[in-house]
């Protein structure tokens, strides 16, 4: 009976086997029903694979239309697109996410300068739109400048400020860059090459080839170059077609609307910062990106949601006091303070790397002239909570040391050449000098 019905399904495609010869029975050459059920499923796949991708060569087709850049569909650009609608489609939902907070103003400047519109998506490119990003080579910011042409274009770099770094003149630059590229190369395909493998070393690969078309430069271009304007077109496709391809947005944590400005009237921690304002590091980061270190200088005008500022400065005196407070150490907010006892062979530099602080910060905090230190000083030091731990375990290594009956910290510690105590029971996290038979511990070994 199942057999019976298996045919009778089959039957219909007979019918249509000689209006399409993927589907023709006489050209399969196949011995039963099974091979034949088979053998049309895979036939279908790849119909409806082909039917896909005429999908997206025709999708792609209408954006070209608008715009003068050149959004070919060829089998290249099917590889990104595949890989975005794919494995990487979740960088796609995240830059669904922030793209209302960069792409307005990506918009009107490229619309200032008279580029197309379509450049905005090769921030994604460069950077997934995080203006903090920083490529091995040393390329920074949403459009990963280098610092010679960051500087040629404008962009100052100084020990806290990185204008790279700045959305806003940032992408001014890259406007400017884009204009210049054109001028040079008069192909929006070439200028993106250029962009990304240096317009010196475009014009040698034309001069060698003898071509200024981008696809006959393709199989001579490294890697990088070649792959990157079918890149941006497969960024461009993903990015219009999202919703067709059931891509979510993901928000971004990052408090972005109703923001105003704040002038800081002296050096703030970017840690203190998050404890006065109530805003995580990330909002922070992302809304003042020109700024490099965890170090806010005087003068810096910063960006915060409205309502923080309006906090801030209706409590001004008071933050003020506070900011100085942890200044001076009189409020510690991820630190712990610690007393070291200087020990046979301690120098300054030594202590100062088992603690991960630095030399002066110790001569500061203990208002000492020299680094002459004297067995059994006492230092103050300020260790980040949580780090200490591993600062010891990487700079004097370890051994185990199984607890004995009747042992005590003083005794284990003068058995391993006069160790501290407290080294001890900071290497092992103890708060208490009670010890258990049988337990094992880490010792110092060096």
């Amino acid at each position: 009976m199942n057999r019976i019905i298996i045919i009778f399904l089959v039957m219909p495609l007979f019918t249509i086997a000689n209006q399409d010869s993927l589907l023709t029975f006489d050209k399969v050459g196949v011995d039963s029903i099974a091979e034949l059920s088979e053998h049309v499923e895979l036939k279908l796949a790849k119909s409806n694979l082909l039917k896909q991708e005429n999908i997206i060569a025709w999708r792609l087709q209408q954006l070209d239309k608008n715009t003068p850049m050149d959004l070919v569909y060829n089998d290249q650009v099917q590889v990104f697109i595949d890989s975005y609608l794919g494995r990487n489609k979740a960088l796609i939902s995240r830059m669904k996410g922030l793209a209302p907070y960069y792409f307005p103003m990506f918009e009107r400047e490229l619309d200032q300068y008279n580029l197309p519109l379509e450049f905005k998506y090769l921030a994604i490119v460069e950077s997934a739109l995080n203006p903090k990003a920083r490529s091995r080579s040393g390329a920074s910011g949403l459009w990963q400048f280098m610092y010679l042409t960051g500087k040629q274009y404008g962009l100052e770099v100084t020990s806290y400020m990185d204008e790279r770094q700045d959305p806003l003149k940032a992408t001014k630059s890259a406007c400017e860059y884009f204009v210049s590229l054109y001028d040079t190369f008069g192909d929006w395909n070439l200028v993106l090459a250029a962009y990304n493998g240096g317009p010196g070393y475009l014009q040698q690969k034309i001069a060698s080839v003898g071509s200024s078309d981008f696809w006959e430069l393709y199989p001579h271009l490294r890697k990088e170059t070649r792959n990157y304007v079918p890149t941006f077109i497969a960024v461009n496709y993903a990015m219009h077609y999202a919703n067709e391809h059931n891509i979510a947005i993901e928000n971004p944590k990052i408090i972005f609307s109703d923001i105003d400005t704040l002038i800081l009237k002296k050096e703030v921690e970017l840690k203190v910062l998050t404890e006065l304002l109530c805003v995580n590091e990330q909002t922070i980061n992302y809304l003042n990106p020109a700024y490099k270190k965890s170090i806010f200088p005087k003068g810096a005008v910063l960006t915060f949601p409205s309502n923080a500022v309006h906090d801030f400065k209706l409590n001004e005196t008071t933050n003020y006091a506070f900011i100085d407070a942890v200044r001076n150490k009189h409020i510690l907010i991820d630190e712990e303070r610690i007393v070291y006892r200087v020990e046979k062979g301690d120098y300054l530099g030594r202590i100062a790397k088992a603690h991960n602080v630095h030399v002066f910060e110790i001569k500061e905090w203990n208002k000492l002239k020299s680094t002459n230190l004297n067995i059994g000083d006492k230092l103050v030091i300020y260790v980040q909570k949580g780090k200490l731990l591993t600062a010891e375990k990487k700079f004097l290594g370890n051994s185990e040391y199984i607890i004995q009956k009747g042992d005590t910290l003083w005794d284990i510690a003068q058995k391993h050449n006069g160790l501290s105590v407290w080294k001890i029971k900071a290497l092992n996290n103890m708060e208490s000098d009670n010890l258990k038979p049988g337990t094992t511990i880490l010792l110092p070994t060096s």
